[in-house]
């Protein structure tokens, strides 16, 4: 084998990045799936999420009020002062983890993140996921052999109850579903955090209608996250041989329903490209639908309404600072890599002032506009 073609080599390495993914609930269908599911739910019951609100709101004024420390006369990055950092605290607390390395898990899920959404990976993205990947296992076989989470409270100690009765096997599919969780929980509230600010700036109207009347936050976030789905497409594979609009499906077909479209739809959204946040038609198909429904799509939009209430009120002239956006280059995720802004408006000091009017702190901050 020492031998083999470097080809070989990385097919190799690409079957068992795929062998452990593939026993992830997100990827599985019945019998494993309904199995997995029933596990892994009751950390995800309302009264669970419901628990986790305080927690939520605490780490937003946390986050805010390090931006705020930091100097006001420049634009901020939301992306990497709050919208990496919530979702990956609370994925924590949800877990039950007590020593969390949060640059760590922030690479693991940057690394995973682009190996799945690069479609073609090229061969150091590939060692990055593999590498990540074996990390992650080894910190979660670490954590759950010392027993280094709360055992009374948090989904760990939940998964780690269900191996122990026989409903999540040993091994590999526990660090699996702990993979899972850390890594597509974090992607995609991450993105959603940064688009759903960013066009509330960019349609100022729908920013306004807010901070005038609050109670069309929660109609907002799933309006939001039908205007730009933070995933644009995914996988199935054909069971059966059908006809779809005149294409012959074959079974054992892949086929990649487009999300973002299929959000788009004048058939099922009346006026689909614009931007309504009192639309009522339930939820966008971003979390997908049926048996393989997003488990945490109420987290992920608790998340993001409790953020926008949060910065609705402590920077109510928020603005975007730059007019070049800065997408990520990903067919399958949606999202910034940095959205820069000004918390309280664009700064401007003044051509002339009088003497004994303005202060030099006076200029600090966006007290002068």
């Amino acid at each position: 084998m020492r031998n083999a073609p470097k080809g070989s080599e990385r097919r190799r390495e690409l079957i068992g990045l795929q062998q452990l993914f593939a026993r992830a609930m997100l990827f599985v269908d019945k019998p494993s799936h309904p199995r997995l599911r029933r596990a892994m739910q009751i950390g995800f019951r309302p009264d669970a999420i419901e628990a986790l609100k305080p927690y939520v709101s605490v780490t937003i004024e946390e986050l805010l009020s390090d931006i705020e420390r930091g100097d006001c006369r420049e634009p901020f990055d939301f992306i990497a002062g709050f919208a990496r950092l919530l979702p990956a605290r609370v994925i924590a607390k949800l877990l039950g983890l007590s020593h969390v390395d949060q640059s760590e898990f922030l690479t693991w899920s940057a690394d995973l993140a682009t190996f799945i959404g690069a479609g073609f990976p090229d061969e150091d993205q590939t060692q990055r996921a593999l590498r990540s990947i074996v990390e992650m296992g080894r910190y979660f076989e670490s954590v759950i052999r010392d027993r280094r989470y709360s055992e009374g409270e948090g989904l760990l100690g939940v998964l780690v109850n269900a191996q122990q009765s026989g409903q999540i096997k040993e091994g590999p599919e526990l660090l699996a579903q702990c993979a899972m969780l850390l890594f597509a929980g974090h992607e995609t509230t991450r993105h959603l955090l940064g688009t759903a600010v960013y066009w509330l700036l960019r349609h100022r109207r729908t920013w306004e209608a807010l901070k005038s009347d609050h109670s069309l936050l929660k109609s907002a976030a799933r309006e939001l996250l039908r205007w730009d789905s933070p995933v644009q497409y995914t996988g199935r594979r054909a069971n059966c041989d059908f006809s779809l609009y005149g294409m012959q499906i074959r079974r054992g077909d892949l086929v990649l329903p487009l999300i973002g479209a299929a959000n788009r739809d004048p058939e099922r959204y009346e006026d689909p490209d614009e931007l309504r946040l009192d639309r009522q038609v339930g939820m966008p198909l971003s979390f997908g639908s049926g048996p393989h429904v997003c488990i945490g799509a109420t987290l992920t939009l608790m998340e993001v309404e409790a953020t926008i209430a949060a910065l609705l009120r402590r920077w109510p002239d928020l603005q975007i600072a730059e007019e070049q956006d800065d997408w990520i280059a990903s067919p399958l995720y949606r999202g910034f890599v940095s959205l820069p802004l000004w918390p309280k408006g664009i700064v401007q000091r003044p051509v002339a002032r009088a003497a004994g009017c303005v202060s030099d702190s006076d200029l600090d901050c966006g007290l002068v506009y």
